[in-house]
């Protein structure tokens, strides 16, 4: 009789699963937990494998998905009902679950390239500080706990401490709070990459006596000092300028301030957008009249330009109706603009 056919039981020392922790990870520690002679041998005893065998190594790169008799062992092997181990773990919930109807357990393995490393002061408050590996997207890109960006992959593995960088933990807590106010998240992740080059090319403008070098003096200065307090890593650029991205990234995603750019009468109306854009990164006036009123194309006018084309034709009509409209009333503009919903 092979382990998956053998009854399943209680084990006496309960273990309590991490967040966005892999499938694997739980399991091996679990294992290690009740001194099982091979942390594979508890993975084999949830279900039948059917496209590969379980192995240590696994661990690192590899999760598995359970079927429903085999998450019902798991239920069983560890007194914890299946609604809080799914919460726990992404993978039981995850759509490459087996789609076949098998009468037995069976778990199915996959690979993933964003299974990455927990927050190494917290596995060392875990006895026998065992490997917690957990999937990128799930997991908290910084421990608040321990205030260190844990967000590592395999071409940057070291864990950064952010305790002199509290402005990077409060814009990290921004734009998880800019994520549970808006349903749409693909969309909020797409205004994220745009503030991301946007404000990215914004710190490499470097070049002397150009208009970048004037524009983004000020924050190149603020970016310096916060870079001096972080060690030298080519993550670290990404985040000296994660709070400015953040920022940006609120804007783009403020429906009122995407209307006012798209239906903007002309390119002079649009100066308002960069005169915030500059309050917002506490930037002097100056910052929103180079943008706004220069001819130079930098990463923000190029998005506002893009954005304007798309509701072209919708301005375009818009404004006629306006101009046409007799007798002339200020208001009128205003009382017949589209609502905001339309400027995703």
């Amino acid at each position: 009789m092979t382990l998956w056919q053998q009854p399943a039981q209680l084990l006496p020392v309960r273990v309590r699963p991490i967040g966005a922790e892999t499938v694997v990870s739980y399991v091996f520690r679990l294992a290690a937990a009740n001194a099982l002679a091979r942390p594979t041998t508890l993975l084999r005893a949830l279900g039948e494998p059917i496209n590969g065998r379980p192995c240590a190594p696994m661990i690192h790169n590899r999760d598995v998905t359970l079927n429903a008799p085999a998450l019902a062992r798991l239920e069983t092997f560890t007194g914890l009902p299946a609604d809080q181990l799914r919460k726990a773990l992404p993978s039981l919930s995850n759509p490459r679950a087996d789609p076949l109807s098998h009468t037995g357990p069976t778990i199915r393995v996959f690979r993933s390239a964003a299974i990455r490393d927990h927050c190494h002061a917290c596995i060392d408050r875990i006895p026998g500080r065992p490997q917690v590996r957990v999937h990128d997207r799930d997991a908290p890109s910084i421990c608040r706990r321990h205030r260190r960006w844990i967000e590592t992959t395999s071409y940057f593995p070291d864990q950064i401490d952010l305790s002199a960088n509290i402005e990077i933990i409060t814009a990290h807590r921004r734009l998880s709070r800019l994520r549970s106010t808006v349903d749409d998240h693909a969309w909020v992740r797409q205004q994220l990459r745009h503030a991301s080059w946007i404000v990215l090319d914004w710190h490499l403008a470097r070049a002397p006596f150009s208009p970048s070098y004037y524009t983004f003096r000020n924050l190149h200065t603020r970016w310096d000092k916060r870079a001096a307090t972080l060690p030298r890593s080519r993550i670290t650029t990404t985040l000296v300028v994660i709070p400015e991205i953040v920022t940006l990234a609120e804007i783009l995603c403020d429906l009122e301030w995407r209307r006012h750019v798209a239906m903007a009468d002309d390119d002079h109306d649009v100066a308002p957008f960069y005169h915030h854009v500059g309050r917002r990164l506490g930037q002097p006036e100056r910052f929103g009249d180079r943008l706004s009123y220069s001819t130079w194309i930098e990463p923000l006018k190029s998005w506002v330009i893009e954005h304007r084309k798309l509701f072209q034709t919708f301005r375009e009509k818009h404004w006629k109706r306006v101009h046409t409209h007799r007798p002339y009333d200020p208001y009128y503009s205003n009382a017949i603009l589209p609502t905001i919903r339309h400027f995703k």
